[in-house]
């Protein structure tokens, strides 16, 4: 009623910091929701370009909110920083080999207008801890005809990026073959990530930055932002969307 006010309870989402260590070395402590931390783990060394395999890691244990993972092999590995939900790259920056050499992939599948349509929509109504709390980001992989094939969320749009890439290397699932629907903003850090990933589409509801374009763009991506109704705007490599039979490109914008 107008002018009233009641108590009421109110369910929020659990927050939580997590430290990594790789080969020994602290490498990150991380303020994200603290669930699904082995696909974490593993998505975030992929989507940062540490590893590409999951061959790759040969030991991963949690304890505690801590990650200690074993590499096969040494890498080369930046100082250990703090990382808040908001910024889940660290601040890093994009290395030049992005720009001068990009990791341009011999991608062939290609989407049709309603499988983003149908990705992009179904986004949130998956999302089961959005829709009770209105407090997490959700990332999703789809197939070709639009369906969810997995879906992670979080307090943070990297983490939650990080977590669908880690559940999908963890089922075996290919990426190559995958589109990547987020709902938050497509920076060149999230690009970045979906390119290391080996993600050949990437679809937001919300904006991308210009960097983020620019880096989609020599890299190969289709990179698709404002995926809203039956509506969406492609800003990067629009050859992969296939248009219905005389639409005449109804509802996309380029």
């Amino acid at each position: 009623r107008r002018g009233s006010a009641e108590l009421v309870k109110d369910e929020v989402v659990s927050e939580g910091q997590i430290s990594l260590r790789i080969n020994g070395r602290d490498y990150m402590v991380i303020s994200m929701t603290p669930l699904e931390i082995e696909e974490f783990a593993v998505g975030h060394l992929m989507a940062e370009g540490i590893i590409e395999r999951l061959d790759e890691i040969s030991d991963l244990r949690i304890n505690n909110g801590k990650i200690d993972v074993q590499l096969r092999a040494e890498k080369p590995l930046r100082a250990a920083w703090f990382v808040s939900s908001g910024c889940g790259s660290g601040g890093r920056k994009i290395p030049p080999i992005a720009w001068m050499k990009p990791k341009r992939r011999g991608f062939t599948i290609k989407f049709t207008s309603e499988a983003i349509i149908e990705a992009a929509g179904s986004l949130n109504l998956s999302a089961e801890t959005y829709r009770r709390t209105g407090g997490t980001h959700s990332a999703a992989l789809h197939d070709e005809r639009g369906r969810a094939l997995i879906i992670s969320e979080d307090i943070g749009r990297h983490t939650a990026v990080d977590k669908v890439i880690g559940k999908a290397a963890l089922k075996g699932l290919d990426l190559s073959r995958a589109l990547l629907a987020s709902s938050g903003r497509l920076s060149s850090d999230i690009v970045l990530k979906a390119v290391n990933a080996g993600v050949p589409v990437v679809v937001s509801l919300s904006a991308p930055t210009d960097m983020g374009v620019k880096l989609a763009e020599a890299a190969g991506l289709t990179l698709i932002g404002f995926a809203r109704g039956r509506r969406f705007n492609v800003y990067a490599h629009p050859e992969r969307i296939i248009l219905p039979e005389g639409s005449g490109g109804s509802g996309l914008s380029i």
